[in-house]
Formats: structure tokens, C-alpha cells, sequence
């Protein structure tokens, strides 16, 4: 199982230190120039640990994933039949022969080639799958941009990439792990692998809602999550006193430290970490969403699929978009329905949602507006549905609220439009709902 003949199939960056490396233990490196015909190297491959030890005992080809234009050309001169044979073969005679696809895993390599002279088993078992799992993401990918090109979009393939396991999944008994669309970018792969296995199920779903949050809401702002609902999102006066969950903001600056100090929160994100304590805090500098043209939901072996909604317009029917009306508007679309987003000033008074009817998220958000000593007249009040309940508008004109923000577009706007004839409030269009369920 010694290591005496390696071929490496490019000369430069990783692979150019991975072959001196190699030359330095007295391993033969040898070049696709040594070949006529490079499918000759499965036959090395098969000679690899025969009494005569005249085959390749290792071999580093390119297997890199490249993105490429929906071009018939250039999605089959891809396709490269030597290295999928090359793989099996190495596969078929690990023990002897070993394949590597990933140049992060020649540094472990040659580490193991200092300790023992060899490569271990369990190593070459692993290193082994990974190749096959390379090799099966290649052909699904080349599937699935073959199938678009030619209008099948039947046979379209969802390959996911196991990133990295999380420290539990939803509850500690569950394991879970992050895995992204294969060729996709992703949203969390700003962090890395360590970072992201030292977090939970729970803690990803809420620094993800904390940060697409804070992201639609614009410069200035915190915003403080916690199970997967929007807590607080605030411009000043901050407490944070006994809190859990993730919080994440696009600044640092006393007042926000000073407020960090006794917390007991999963997560903190923001720019400088350096002077704040948590359980787990990240370095964020910029907040990037990556576009894709569709999104999924996972219903027990069923997808469904449709295209993701877009929060960067927020535009309103009135005279005058006050920029709380995009706030509040902005927390309604992303909570879960029905939802009722009290909002005024720079700070997010309360929050109903995740309820069946319209009503019972308003009497929630009040409920907690006045748990919290707020005053919510004059506020706005955001739905992310049309009311269509006439006790919902009685409820808004007994409290003297200021602004009443929702998508209209049902056969109630004009009795919702003539019950609020002779009050103060306004009464504003969004013109799109936004259920998130």
C-alpha cells in the first residue's frame, strides 16, 4: 500500500506544491505527457499493487465544477470520459490506488505521508466516496443543463451539497446539517465551515430571518430574532437584558455595546465583534442575497416550487411614502401570516403573527404593545393581507392609530375605504400581499 508513482494531472498552483511535496518522499510524479492516450492510465491504476509495482498508486486529476452557459458545445466538451473511468478504477482498487478530486485534501495527504509512510485506510475509504459523490454531482449537473437546453423541464435534478453537520437539529436529540443547491450560491456562504457546525437548526433559521430583515429595513437599524420571529427592530434604545436568539446589526457603536453586555443570546452578527460577549458571535460586513430564479418548500418527499418574492420595491399608493411605511410593511411580508406589524418613529413597536385570522394577530400585537408600556396611537399598522373584517377596522378607529397599511385588491376596500371617511387615520394601498406561511 506504499505510495511510489503518482500522476497529477496539471503542474501549477496546488498541484505544482502537492508534486515537489510528493518528489521530496521519493515518489515518481509523472504528467498527462507521459501518456499517449491518458485513457491508458485506468490500466496503471489496475496495475497498482501487483507484485511488480509498476502501476500509479496515486493520481490528482481537476475535477472542479465550472459554470457554463446553456451552449450545447460547451456543456459536451465538458463531459471528460478518461477521469469518470480514471475515478471507478480507483475506486474499484482503493486499497492500492487512490484517486484525488479536491486539492484541499493533498496537504492531509502528505501529512499522513510524514507520519506513517502511507495513507490510511479509513482515508482512502473516505477519500474514496468523496470522489464518487464528485463524480455523481458532475452528471447530475450535466443532466440538468442538458434537460433545460433541450425543453425538458420535467427531468430538472435538485442536487444538494453537504456542507458541513450542525451542532443539533430543531431539538438536541435531532441531527441535523447545511447543504446548499449544487453550483448555486448560497446565502450562508459568507461563514465558515467551523462556524457554521457550532450553530443549530434554530440559531440558522433566525440569523437568517434576522439578516434579511435588517438587510430590507435599510442602514441603521438592529434587529433581534428569536425562534424564528421577529422580535425587535430598532434604530436606538436598545435592551437586550436576559435576551436569547440572534441579533444583527450594520453598525457598532457604544450604546449598542453597552447594551450587549448581560445578554443571553445564541448569536451576535455584526461588523466588529471584538468588544461584545455571546455565545457565538460573527463578523459581517456586507449583507449579500444571492438571486435565484426559484424556491423550494419541503413537504415529505414533495417540493414545491415557485418563484421567490421580491422585497426590494416596496412602493405605495399615498402622496407621502413615509419610510415607516416600508419598515412596517417590510416586517409584515416577512413574518408568518397573518401578521400585524405595529411600527413608529425608528423602532418596531410589536409584532402579531402566525395567526388564523386578521383579528387575532392585531389583538396580539397590541396585547404586547401594552405589556411593554408602549403607546401606539399614531403608530402605523401594517398587514401583510386585505382586511376583510370590519371588527379589525372598529379595533384600529378606538385606539386612534395613525396610519393603517395593507394590500386591498378584495370587494371590502371600499367599506374599509367608507368606514375611515371621517377618522384621522390613512388609509394606504400596498397593492401586493405578501402570506408567508
Amino acid at each position: 500500500m506504499n505510495v511510489n508513482k503518482a500522476f497529477l494531472e496539471r503542474s501549477d498552483g496546488p498541484f505544482k506544491r502537492f508534486a515537489e511535496k510528493l518528489v521530496q518522499f521519493g515518489i515518481d510524479v509523472i504528467t498527462p505527457k507521459d501518456f499517449r492516450d491518458l485513457f491508458e492510465l485506468n490500466n496503471e491504476v489496475a496495475k497498482a499493487g501487483r507484485a511488480e509495482f509498476q502501476g500509479l498508486d496515486l493520481a490528482a486529476i481537476d475535477l472542479e465544477v465550472h459554470s457554463q452557459k446553456l451552449d450545447e458545445k460547451l456543456i459536451l466538451d465538458g463531459i471528460e470520459p478518461w477521469k469518470y473511468s480514471l475515478i471507478y478504477s480507483g475506486v474499484k482498487n482503493y486499497r492500492n490506488s487512490l484517486v484525488l478530486v479536491d486539492p484541499d485534501d493533498f496537504d492531509p495527504v502528505i501529512e499522513s505521508l510524514n507520519d506513517c509512510g502511507d495513507i490510511t485506510l479509513q482515508d482512502r475509504r473516505l477519500l474514496s466516496l468523496k470522489a464518487l459523490y464528485r463524480l455523481l454531482r458532475i452528471g447530475s449537473l450535466t443532466h440538468k443543463e442538458l434537460s433545460e437546453l433541450f425543453a425538458t423541464e420535467k427531468f430538472e435534478t435538485l442536487i444538494l451539497e453537504e456542507i458541513t453537520p450542525l451542532r443539533y437539529g430543531e431539538n438536541p436529540h435531532q441531527f441535523a446539517y447545511i447543504a446548499k443547491i449544487a453550483k448555486e450560491k448560497a446565502f450562508f456562504d459568507f461563514v465558515g465551515e467551523d462556524t457554521l457546525g457550532s450553530l443549530s437548526y434554530n440559531n440558522l433559521i433566525d440569523l437568517h430571518l434576522a439578516m434579511i430583515t435588517l438587510k430590507h429595513l435599510g442602514e441603521g437599524f438592529v434587529v433581534h430574532v428569536h425562534h424564528g420571529t421577529i422580535v425587535d427592530a430598532r434604530k436606538n434604545k436598545f435592551h437586550f437584558d436576559g435576551a436569547r436568539g440572534v441579533v444583527v446589526a450594520d453598525f457598532v457603536n457604544s450604546a449598542l455595546i453597552s447594551a450587549l453586555k448581560k445578554n443571553d443570546l445564541d448569536v451576535v452578527a455584526l461588523p466588529d465583534v471584538s468588544k461584545v460577549k455571546a455565545r457565538k458571535t460573527l463578523k459581517i460586513n456586507e449583507i449579500s442575497i444571492p438571486s435565484l430564479d426559484k424556491s423550494y418548500r419541503y413537504l415529505h418527499g414533495n417540493f414545491i416550487v415557485q418563484t421567490p418574492d421580491d422585497l426590494e420595491d416596496m412602493r405605495f399608493f399615498s402622496e407621502n411614502n413615509d419610510s415607516q411605511y416600508r419598515w412596517a410593511n417590510v416586517i409584515a411580508a416577512l413574518s408568518n401570516s397573518m401578521s400585524c406589524c405595529i411600527f413608529k418613529g425608528d423602532e418596531m413597536i410589536s409584532l402579531g403573527s402566525g395567526q388564523p385570522d386578521q383579528i387575532d394577530a392585531l389583538e396580539i400585537a397590541l396585547k404586547r404593545a401594552e405589556r411593554n408600556s408602549h403607546t401606539v396611537k399614531g403608530a402605523v399598522f401594517a398587514f401583510d393581507g386585505p382586511i376583510k373584517d370590519m371588527k379589525v377596522i372598529e379595533t384600529l378607529k378606538e385606539i386612534g392609530i395613525g396610519t393603517i397599511i395593507e394590500p386591498g385588491g378584495v370587494k371590502e376596500d371600499k367599506e374599509i375605504k367608507k368606514a375611515l371617511e371621517n377618522s384621522e387615520m390613512k388609509l394606504i394601498f400596498s397593492r401586493k400581499r405578501r402570506y408567508k406561511h
